[in-house]
C-alpha cells in the first residue's frame, strides 16, 4: 500500500519540461529552492494541477499535510475526470492515517473509473487492512481483469489465503511467480500459504527463496527460521533469530520467537524469561475523558457502543478469537465513544512512555516512540471465550482495556479463568518444554501495555455475561 505522498507521484503525470528544473532540484535534496521555484511557476498559471499536485507532494515532506490536502483538493476541483489528482489525495490521506477517510475516497474513485487498475487495487488493500476480505477479493479480481500483471495475482492470493482459501491462494502466488520469477514477495506470501498446508519444507524453500531475491525482505528471513524451527532445527532457527535482530532491528516475530527456539534446542525457557515479562508489562488506570463523569459512565458508553456495533464478526478468520466476537478498525471512523476514549488511552500511553528508559539494542526499551498511529478493535467473548496466543506482528506496542468484566472472573483458589496470560506458545507449536508463563487479573477500568511481540491469550470463563475489551496497538511515525 502507498505509505507516502512523493515527488515521483507528482512524475507519472508526465510533466511538462518546465517543471524539469524542480525535479531537478528535489533530487539533489535542494527542497527549499525546489519549493519557491514550484510556487514562482505556479503563480504563472494557478490553475495548474500538475503544478499543485508537485507543490503538494514537495510540501508534505515537511509534515504540512493540511496544506498539501487543500492543493490536491483544489487540483482534483480543476481536473474532476482525470484519475491521477483522485490517486495523489488518496494517498495522502492514507499517509495521514485517515484511514477512513481513504476508502471513502477510493470508492468514489473506483465508481468513477471502473477500468482503473490501479484505484481498484489499492481499494482492494484498504478493505484488505480492514479485514473485509471478501471486498478486497472483488477489488483484486477488478484490477486483474483490467491489468492482468503479477503484483495483482499476488495480492489476490494473500486475500484468499486470509479466507482460509489456501489452496486457491497457492495457485493465484504460483501464477504471480510464473509472471515475475523475481517476485520475492510472492515467494514469501507462497511460504505461507504452504505453511498452512502443512508443507513446512515447502514453505521453508520458498521463504529461503524470497531472501535470495530480496535480501532485506526480514519478514520472510524470520518466517524462514519459524520453518526451520518445525522441522526440528531448533539452534538453526534461534540463530537467524539473532542475526535478524542484530541487522535489522527490533523484528517483531524473531523477538517473540528466539526464547522459544532456544528453549526447545535446550529443552527449558532462558533463565530470567518469566522476570522479563514481568518488567515489560505495565498496568494503568484511565482517567475519565471530557464529557463522561467517571471511568463507569464510560465504560457504560463503550459497551454499549461495541455491542451495537455492525462491524462485528463472530469469530473472524485469521484471528485468535474463539467463542466471541471482534470489530472492525473503530478509529477508520471515527465517533463517540471511542473518540472521547482514544484521548483518554493517548495519556495514559504518553505517560507510560514518559516511564520508559531506553536500553540501547533492546527490541522493545531500545526507542521509545514521540507519534505513534493507533489501531483500536473491540472483543466481546461469551461463556467459554477465549484467545489462543499470539502476537501483534503489526504493532510496536500492544494493549488492552478492559470495558465489561463477568462477576465470577478468577474466583477460587489459583483460578485464573478470564485472565490474560503471557508467555505460552501458540497452540500449534509442539512444545519439547514446560513455557513459563504469567497470568494478570483484568480490572475494569484498567489497561495493559506490552511489547506487541510477547506472546499472549485469554484463558476461558464460565458465566452468562459477556468479557468486554478493547484491544490496540500503537504503530510509531517517528522516535524521541
Amino acid at each position: 500500500m502507498d505509505k507516502n505522498l512523493s515527488t515521483e507521484t507528482a512524475a507519472e503525470t508526465a510533466l511538462p519540461d518546465r517543471y524539469s528544473d524542480v525535479l531537478t532540484l528535489l533530487k539533489e535534496g535542494r527542497k527549499r529552492i525546489a519549493e519557491e521555484k514550484c510556487r514562482a511557476l505556479l503563480a504563472e498559471t494557478p490553475e495548474d494541477p500538475d503544478a499543485l499536485a508537485l507543490l503538494a507532494s514537495i510540501v508534505v515532506e515537511s509534515g504540512r499535510l493540511e496544506e498539501a490536502e487543500q492543493l490536491l483538493g483544489y487540483a482534483l476541483k480543476l481536473a474532476p475526470t482525470e484519475p491521477t489528482p483522485w490517486m495523489n489525495l488518496g494517498r495522502l490521506l492514507q499517509q495521514a492515517g485517515r484511514w477512513g477517510d481513504a476508502m471513502d475516497h477510493y470508492h468514489h474513485a473506483a465508481t468513477l473509473f471502473p477500468a482503473h487498475a490501479g484505484i481498484a487495487a489499492t481499494l482492494g488493500q484498504l478493505y484488505q487492512r480492514a479485514n473485509r476480505f471478501t471486498d478486497a477479493e472483488a477489488q483484486y479480481r477488478r484490477a486483474l481483469e483490467n491489468r492482468p500483471i503479477p503484483a495483482y495475482h499476488m495480492q489476490l492470493g494473500m486475500v484468499l489465503l486470509r479466507q482460509e482459501r489456501t489452496d486457491e491462494a497457492v495457485e493465484e502466488l504460483q501464477t504471480a511467480i510464473k509472471g515475475n520469477p523475481n517476485l520475492a514477495a510472492a515467494y514469501g506470501n507462497l511460504g505461507n500459504a504452504e505453511q498452512k498446508r502443512g508443507n513446512i519444507e515447502a514453505a521453508a524453500a520458498a521463504y529461503e527463496k524470497a531472501v535470495a531475491l530480496n535480501p532485506k525482505d526480514t519478514l520472510s528471513y524470520v518466517s524462514f527460521g519459524m520453518a526451520r524451527l518445525k522441522l526440528g532445527a531448533a539452534r538453526e532457527a534461534a540463530e537467524i533469530f539473532e542475526r535478524a535482530l542484530a541487522t535489522h532491528g527490533p523484528e517483531r516475530r524473531a523477538a517473540a520467537w528466539l526464547p522459544f527456539a532456544r528453549a526447545q534446542e535446550f529443552g527449558d525457557m532462558p533463565s530470567g524469561y518469566r522476570a522479563e515479562i514481568g518488567n515489560l508489562v505495565s498496568r494503568a488506570t484511565l482517567t475519565p475523558p471530557e464529557g463522561y463523569a467517571s471511568l463507569a459512565d464510560l465504560n457504560s458508553a463503550l459497551a454499549k457502543a461495541l455491542k451495537e456495533d455492525p462491524t462485528v464478526t463472530w469469530e473472524p478468520l485469521g484471528k485468535a478469537t474463539r467463542k466471541g466476537g471482534q470489530t472492525g478498525l473503530l478509529l477508520d471512523a471515527p465517533r463517540e465513544p471511542f473518540i472521547a476514549f482514544e484521548k483518554s488511552l493517548r495519556r495514559a500511553i504518553d505517560a507510560h512512555f514518559d516511564s520508559i528508559k531506553p536500553q540501547p539494542g533492546h527490541p522493545y526499551r531500545g526507542q521509545v516512540p514521540k507519534t505513534y498511529h493507533l489501531d483500536l478493535w473491540g472483543t466481546l467473548l461469551s461463556e467459554g471465550g477465549h484467545q489462543h496466543s499470539h502476537i501483534h506482528v503489526g504493532g510496536w506496542m500492544s494493549g488492552v482495556y478492559y470495558v465489561a468484566l463477568p462477576p465470577a472472573l478468577g474466583t477460587g483458589e489459583g483460578s485464573h479463568d478470564g485472565w490474560i496470560e503471557f508467555g505460552h506458545p501458540p497452540p500449534e507449536f509442539d512444545a519439547k518444554f514446560e513455557p513459563k508463563t504469567i497470568a494478570y487479573e483484568p480490572r475494569e477500568g484498567d489497561a495493559l501495555f506490552f511489547p506487541s511481540y510477547l506472546f499472549h491469550r485469554t484463558l476461558p470463563f464460565s458465566g452468562d455475561v459477556q468479557r468486554i475489551s478493547l484491544a490496540f496497538d500503537v504503530k510509531p511515525t517517528s522516535w524521541r
